[in-house]
């Protein structure tokens, strides 16, 4: 039994020794707290609710006992009753009773901070604000067990004895859901803002206008919705060609008000964003007369960022944006408006008369100083209505509205930049914070827009850059995680990139810097996966799978299959499938060799309570296999795989692993030799290409292979250029010269770049990519 919990202890003992709360059953946790509270003291015995338990609050005020009904909701799932709720003061609680109390407390300095005390005969729970205490009740909740397959439990819930005092590191704590690309039903915002609360998130960025589609109702301006709602189709994949297929809706704005008013019940801020001044292609097909252009135009229908946007020297265009956001205002209680600012290109604006004209009345130096001017003009419009700017961090181009909070998307150093200037800045970058990234190899993934940032990136960030001085830290409010949806259509799919990485940058997010722990965490999330099971989250476990990667051996000068999990400590098996038959059920202790080829299966050992995950790739052997390739021309460092290895490592990419298999070419071909280190009859050889028009990765112009004895008398083996049974769907294709009945010890493969985007291509006349990945000998094809 020790020997199946020992990839387990560590974390336990991690768990004892910083918090002092993880009991176990058999190895494992039976309760843990996301976020991590501020200080949690594990006392003995335990409090146990029951049917004639009572719920005390200290005043009668609809808040608290608003609040009362949330303790009832959740051991209902107990099977328990609702139970009484009185008014009742500290002083004279009785046996086996609950606090809520609100007061000002003296002990209790932030706003959403509380203090929890559970005892053998109480429990209490203070605050000074209803968010305190609703903050307490989640983490009530989390000290609640669950027993998983779907079960809470059953009555009497017994409670472990402790104290807490908590409170948030960051007041801003975010995530976003963009709804312009593909919209999603009211009930799901709702449990999205569920799944928010339940982990202490406390502003939710509603992304509601793009290029795709206008989603909220405004009335002073009804063709919004009814042509700016609606596109004729969507894009296949990375803009490959369209589907065809009719597509829109809206949110009315009793529908918006409803969600406010249900998020303001768990203590949820709803941030509208209306784009401006790009992004706004929805909008000009509603109303043409906004553009620079006067149109014609139509809802976008495909993915990436138009030159078409408001045209900033109209001055109808700040009535119409003033009219629309007086609506906004109406509809949103919320202190900030987030009006985008970014991806805004000028080309309409550096030739348009009126936008020229603004640039000469109001002394601009560009039509940089044009967006600030933009931006500005709209600040101080929502100042005079009580309210503050949110915007992405191009918002600094030009310079920035006086009072701006600046959300920064492109690294962290545009928050610096802000916040050295005094403006409050939300931390969001791409790298860390973008939840429509892949989370893990992409061969195993659903189809995403790219990038990598796995569970342990988004719970390794750190909101606050460490050059920044004591009073600059100061305005960084927080982070907050993003959902762009140009490859998300549904709430499964939403709820598969959010979680549980909306968990770990929440604990980034609420928790002390210094009691971060990795291992810690993870041991927290097992426990929390069931509580997700039990919301029917359709979270990920990509997390818990297993990295299998082929890596050089510089001793032995040999590939070798390498298996590695973000969990430390975890036990690895896996097994191997190759022409012998499959050996199954192995203990992974070091590096392997492969002389067949191979399918590897991995995965973690369930024993000590993680989430099975199999992860698979096939490994083609042949006789290229591990020799590092010679390159005539250089790949760009954005593609670079693993190096030049990566040719000849058996693994071949497809669409999705642009980063992790494909070596990218930018105008530039793949030139390389293969030195098989004597002559050998060679019947075949095959190179690995991409074809991604949408993202400017084309096939080659031609493939030219040539083989050679000596390494310097070459003779041509053939060559043309590939064919494409599908050129509008996006994917790998292996190109192969076949029968080729020649000896060779060198064969030199070149691979010829178009140069530059085909006319008609939205990229026509920039660098084209060219990507390639496995070079094939003698394989079985």
């Amino acid at each position: 039994m020790k020997k199946h919990f020992k990839a387990f202890t560590s974390i336990l003992l991690i768990l004892t020794v910083l918090y002092g709360y993880a009991e176990t059953e058999k190895g494992k946790p039976i309760h843990s707290i996301i976020p991590a509270p501020v200080s949690f003291q594990r006392s003995k015995g335990t409090f146990i609710i029951k049917p004639e338990t009572a719920v005390f609050i200290n005043s009668s005020s609809k808040e608290l006992s608003k609040l009362a009904g949330t303790l009832n909701e959740s051991l209902s799932h107990y099977g328990i009753s609702p139970l009484s709720v009185a008014t009742q003061q500290q002083d004279r609680l009785p046996a086996n009773s609950i606090l809520l109390s609100i007061d000002n407390y003296n002990e209790i300095s932030n706003k959403e901070g509380y203090i929890l005390e559970v005892s053998r005969k109480n429990i209490t729970l203070k605050a000074t604000t209803g968010k305190g205490i609703f903050y307490g009740l989640q983490s009530l909740f989390q000290l609640m067990p669950v027993k998983g397959n779907g079960r809470y439990g059953s009555s009497p819930v017994k409670i472990p004895a402790c104290k807490i005092i908590d409170y948030p590191r960051f007041p801003h704590r975010g995530m976003h859901l963009d709804v312009g690309r593909h919209m999603f039903p009211v009930e799901f915002i709702k449990k999205y803002i569920d799944l928010m609360s339940m982990y202490k998130i406390n502003n939710f960025h509603w992304h509601l206008t793009e290029d795709q589609g206008w989603r909220l109702e405004i009335r002073k301006y009804p063709l919004l919705t009814e042509t700016g709602a609606f596109r004729r189709s969507s894009p296949i994949g990375r803009n490959a060609g369209d589907d065809n297929i009719f597509y829109g809706g809206f949110y009315t704005q009793d529908e918006a008000r409803e969600i406010v008013e249900y998020a303001s019940g768990k203590y949820v801020n709803v941030i509208p964003e209306i784009e401006m001044p790009g992004h706004a292609l929805a909008a000009l097909a509603s109303y043409p007369h906004l553009g620079c252009t006067g149109g014609p135009y139509e809802v976008w229908t495909m993915w990436g960022v138009h030159d078409d946007i408001f045209c900033a020297g109209n001055e109808e265009v700040f009535q119409f944006l003033e009219d629309v956001l007086t609506e906004v205002m109406d509809i949103f209680p919320s202190k900030y408006i987030h009006i985008g600012g970014d991806e805004a290109p000028k080309t309409r604006w550096d030739v348009c008369e009126k936008c020229r004209q603004r640039i000469m009345d109001e002394q601009l130096k560009d039509s940089h100083e044009l967006q600030s001017y933009f931006i500005t003009r709209i600040e101080k419009f929502l100042n005079k209505h009580g309210r503050q700017i949110i915007g992405w961090d191009e918002i600094l181009e030009g310079g920035l509205a006086p009072g701006a909070t600046v959300m920064s998307w492109r690294g962290t150093e545009g928050g610096i930049a802000a916040a050295k200037m005094g403006h409050d800045v939300i931390m969001s970058p791409g790298s860390h914070c973008y939840l429509d990234h892949y989370q893990a190899n992409p061969a195993g993934e659903p189809f995403a827009i790219g990038g990598l940032t796995t569970l342990k990136k988004t719970y390794s960030f750190e909101p606050v850059p460490d050059v920044l001085n004591e009073k600059e830290s100061r305005h960084i409010l927080g982070a907050q995680g993003n959902v762009w949806t140009e490859y998300i259509k549904t709430p499964s799919h939403v709820e598969y990139m959010a979680y549980p990485r909306a968990i770990a940058l929440a604990e980034v997010n609420w928790s002390p810097r210094e009691s971060r722990n990795w291992e810690n965490f993870v041991g927290r999330l097992v426990v929390n996966m069931k509580r997700l099971d039990l919301k029917h989250v359709n979270y990920s476990k990509s997390a818990f799978g297993v990295d299998i990667s082929m890596q050089y051996d510089e001793n032995s000068g040999k590939l070798k299959a390498v298996l590695k999990s973000d969990l430390p400590g975890a036990e690895i098996l896996y097994s191997i499938t190759d022409r012998s038959g499959t050996s199954s059920g192995r203990i992974y202790r070091a590096p392997f060799e492969i002389s067949d080829i191979t399918t590897i299966k991995a995965w973690l050992s369930n024993k000590s309570g993680l989430p099975l995950k199999i992860s698979e790739r096939k490994v083609w052997y042949n006789d290229a296999f591990g020799i590092k390739p010679l390159m005539n021309s250089l790949y760009d460092h954005r593609y670079q795989a693993n190096g030049n290895i990566s040719l000849t490592d058996g693994l071949r990419g497809d669409a999705n692993s642009l980063i992790s298999d494909w070596l990218g070419f930018l105008g530039e071909d793949a030139d390389l030799i293969i030195d098989l280190g004597s002559v050998k009859d060679i019947q075949n050889v095959s190179i690995g290409l991409l074809h991604n028009p949408g993202n400017w990765i084309f096939i080659p112009a031609a493939v030219e292979i040539k083989l050679s004895e000596d390494g310097i008398n070459y003779t041509d083996a053939g060559g043309n250029k590939p064919d494409i049974i599908t050129p509008s769907e996006p994917g790998g294709i292996l190109y192969s010269l076949i029968n080729i009945q020649q000896k060779a010890r060198y064969i030199h493969v070149k691979a010829k770049n178009i140069r530059n985007c085909p006319e008609g291509h939205p990229g026509e006349g920039n660098k084209a990519w060219l990507f390639v990945d496995e070079v094939l000998v003698n394989s079985e094809l």
